[in-house]
């Protein structure tokens, strides 16, 4: 039986090829390097549920706290509050309750609703994304992951949400930023995958080839306004996302894929 249109306009590869040539440019590392989603998203325009599920996630911790601890509360709710599944691909406030309901849910679902936390929680916060070329089908494709400002370390902070891992050097134990993430992959320098909790090495294949043996090019995602496509996703949500999206692009308002030089 062949593909209903339904299908092609929601899920067929050449739409995502397209959509990803059209809002991606190339950039210098210094234009990217201050950017954070908080810049055009901020605490009043995130939805109620962050702030309900907010107070679950802190409800055991009255004292202050790091940016690097908020973060990482953060991330084992997360880990612990969602099972994972199908990509989503639905407004950030649709996608978390799918989230905890069992209903799915990427890596790209988890950055999106990990911003919207990092903003009410007065962290700032980027997203990644990552473009793998390989042809082992395990590893080639995308993958998303965060970058937060920890005010203790004076810098920012490369982690991996889904998967709980930061990067770390030998000798070294404050975590990498993603531009020295790039850096040093391009230096050949050893870097190791070290699970956010325990705070020891992981020896992951998976992980290891997506992050440190593919051939992957690095980009930000900026001029995402999460309050403008919450409400068309929602409001349009009869039609297939690449549709919202495209509307998006033709009115201006979005988002960017930027690559830093590398």
């Amino acid at each position: 039986m062949g593909r209903s249109i339904q299908w092609y306009l929601r899920r067929h590869p050449l739409l995502y090829k397209i959509r990803f040539r059209l809002v991606s440019k190339n950039t210098t590392l210094s234009s990217v390097e201050h950017y954070c989603y908080n810049d055009i998203n901020k605490k009043n325009n995130v939805s109620s549920i962050f702030y309900e599920l907010n107070t679950k996630i802190f409800a055991n911790y009255s004292e202050t706290l790091t940016n690097f601890e908020k973060a990482k509360k953060i991330t084992l709710w997360l880990k612990n509050n969602i099972k994972g599944g199908p990509g989503l691909g639905k407004s950030s406030t649709t996608a978390l309750k799918k989230m905890i309901q069992g209903e799915g849910g990427v890596c790209s679902d988890v950055a999106q609703v990990f911003n919207n936390f990092c903003v009410i929680n007065d962290l700032k916060v980027k997203e990644w994304g990552m473009k793998n070329s390989s042809k082992d089908s395990s590893i080639s494709g995308g993958h998303s992951f965060n970058e937060v400002y920890c005010n203790e370390f004076q810098k920012w902070i490369m982690i991996d949400v889904g998967k709980s891992i930061v990067f770390k050097v030998a000798n070294q134990n404050i975590p990498l930023s993603a531009f020295e993430f790039i850096k040093f992959k391009k230096e050949n320098k050893e870097i190791n995958v070290i699970d956010l909790f325990s705070n020891s090495k992981i020896e992951d294949d998976n992980i290891n080839n997506v992050f440190l043996k593919s051939n992957s090019s690095l980009f930000v995602i900026t001029n995402y306004n999460n309050k403008n496509y919450d409400y068309l996703l929602d409001k349009l949500e009869f039609l297939p996302e690449s549709i919202i999206h495209g509307l998006l692009f033709i009115v201006g308002k979005s988002y960017v894929f930027e690559f830093p030089n590398q």
